[in-house]
């Protein structure tokens, strides 16, 4: 592989993340993000919030408001509890995508209180990584979406999670031009990037080498313009989250 970065491949390792600490709750954040505000990182195309968020149980983020963003939540390990003000609730665990358009105005609260509502689950932090877009049209009624995958079929290849045109995600986006990749790499096993206009990589836990990029931790993020064919290769098993996306 080849290591020097090529040109429209910007490389943003997991230490220089802005960070958010609040009692039980760790959030390192790789665009600007509320009080963080960098005019050099304030997203990727469509892409405006990648944030990477461990909270402890008994903590979360009780009700605040959204509007005009594309929410997406993708759970690593443990549970969340979501509810909004349009009468949605539930948990939200591995391998169930979950979508919430903000529209016109919702109110959610995200907490790690499974443990309250089903007695015997164990209690542990939940991590996950929350990604937000800019919608095609704003001012739309919010909406929610949620569906399983089968974690059985991420080691065998992108699974489209989320997308505004392909009909194979599991849920769908108001943001044509844009599509969340998840997949798991044995080490060893590389496997090509799906291709788009703007492409944002994160690396969500363990360790990979992407072509021209060199070798990844977890938390390392890579921004992609222009459709470059590159391939990623686990080192240790890898779980990535890939968007492409329109600009």
């Amino acid at each position: 592989m080849r290591y020097r970065p090529e040109p429209g491949v910007v490389l943003r390792r997991a230490a220089s993340r802005f960070r958010t600490d609040a009692e039980g709750v760790r959030s390192r954040h790789v665009f600007s993000f509320g009080t963080h505000y960098d005019p050099e990182n304030v997203g990727h195309g469509p892409l405006l919030v990648c944030n990477d968020e461990t909270v402890l149980a008994g903590r979360g983020f009780d009700d605040h408001p959204h509007a005009d963003a594309e929410i997406c939540t993708w759970v690593l390990s443990g549970s969340l509890v979501h509810r909004d003000s349009t009468g949605h609730s539930g948990v939200v665990v591995p391998g169930l995508a979950q979508r919430m358009s903000a529209g016109s105005g919702i109110v959610h609260a995200e907490r790690n209180d499974a443990w309250l509502t089903a007695p015997g689950r164990p209690v542990a932090p939940v991590h996950f990584v929350q990604m937000w877009l800019r919608p095609d049209v704003p001012g739309l009624p919010p909406s929610y979406q949620q569906r399983e995958l089968d974690l059985s079929e991420l080691p065998r290849g992108w699974r489209p999670v989320a997308s505004g045109h392909h009909p194979d995600a599991a849920v769908q986006l108001g943001s044509r031009g844009a599509t969340l990749w998840v997949t798991v790499l044995a080490p060893g096993v590389g496997r090509q990037l799906p291709t788009g206009a703007l492409a944002h990589l994160y690396l969500a836990r363990g360790a990979a080498e992407l072509e021209t990029v060199g070798v990844l931790g977890a938390g390392d993020s890579v921004r992609i313009t222009g459709e470059a064919a590159l391939t990623v290769t686990g080192r240790t098993e890898a779980e990535v989250l890939l968007w492409t996306m329109a600009p």
